[in-house]
């Protein structure tokens, strides 16, 4: 199929422009069947240079991308783009040619990946094959997609109490959230990128009707009162929790990078805790 290609590009596009192109370098911008190249010149509609961190389908982070994507993550003025590597071609062109279309496995395309900040002057970052589809891809496209996703993966809590009979008044009762402070996934696939998520949790219980106490543990069983709560009378109580989790996430080994808006909370409950009033007992000598 390449050498076909190789053959037609001969054939067809046969003209360059004079002291820009070698011999083996027959495409021109403009071309007809140059056109039919998915546009790779730095429009920023088609998504070939983006503003925010990117990251790029199958290159690993210890390559000269991965170490610039890392290093401009939250880079505000970044752009990137990327051209087939051809002798003419700039940061801004797209015309193809046989080096790009013969030195990488059918059908991917030799291309180079330039960095630029604000309006300065495009850096040269490396030369990789790309295949169909695979062009810079923003960090925040793929972070909406994680948060999407991470919910499913983030526990549920399990809110209890004890005394296992239930709370005595003026006294503690202890509770526990039933998840722990803090989980990483397993890696997970997202746009060809491989995503391991990490979160933290933070909670909010509400003890009683109108008390809402915040806590940075889970709580446990006794004697870890971690999370505990005293009540000045008896009674049932609806007892709930709120989790919140703040996450971040990987991509190929990059980052960590944070999942975009508030953090994510989860409800468990209510549970009915009784509380009951301590009786005295006289005890003989």
């Amino acid at each position: 199929m390449k050498a076909i290609l190789v053959s037609l590009l001969l054939a067809i596009c046969v003209a360059s422009v004079p002291g820009t192109a070698e011999a083996d370098d027959p495409c021109v911008p403009g071309d007809a069947f140059c056109s039919s190249v998915p546009n790779t010149s730095g429009n920023q509609d088609d998504g070939s240079v983006v503003t925010e961190g990117v990251q790029f389908p199958g290159v690993g982070h210890n390559s000269p991308i991965g170490h610039a994507t890392a290093q401009n993550a939250t880079c505000t003025d970044c752009h990137w783009t990327v051209s087939p590597a051809c002798l003419a071609n700039g940061p801004e062109n797209d015309a193809l040619c046989m080096m790009a279309v013969s030195s990488c496995p059918d059908p991917a395309i030799l291309m180079r990946v330039y960095l630029r900040h604000g309006t300065g002057p495009w850096q040269l970052i490396d030369t990789i094959c790309l295949g169909p589809g695979q062009r810079p891809t923003p960090v925040a496209d793929v972070s909406e997609i994680v948060r999407e996703r991470v919910v499913n993966y983030l526990p549920d809590a399990a809110p209890s109490f004890q005394p296992a009979q239930g709370g005595v008044v003026n006294l503690p009762t202890i509770f526990a959230a039933g998840e722990p402070a803090s989980i990483q996934t397993e890696s997970f696939d997202v746009l060809g990128f491989t995503v391991v998520v990490t979160a933290k949790a933070r909670w909010e219980w509400t003890f009683d009707n109108g008390v809402t106490k915040p806590f940075d543990k889970p709580g446990g069983a006794y004697p870890n009162d971690d999370v505990a709560y005293t009540y000045g009378d008896a009674g049932g109580r609806d007892v709930s929790v709120t989790t919140y989790w703040d996450a971040s996430f990987t991509l190929d080994g990059d980052g960590p990078f944070q999942v975009p808006g508030a953090e994510i909370s989860k409800t468990a409950g209510p549970i009915t805790v009784p509380v009951r009033q301590a009786k005295s007992e006289l005890v003989g000598g």
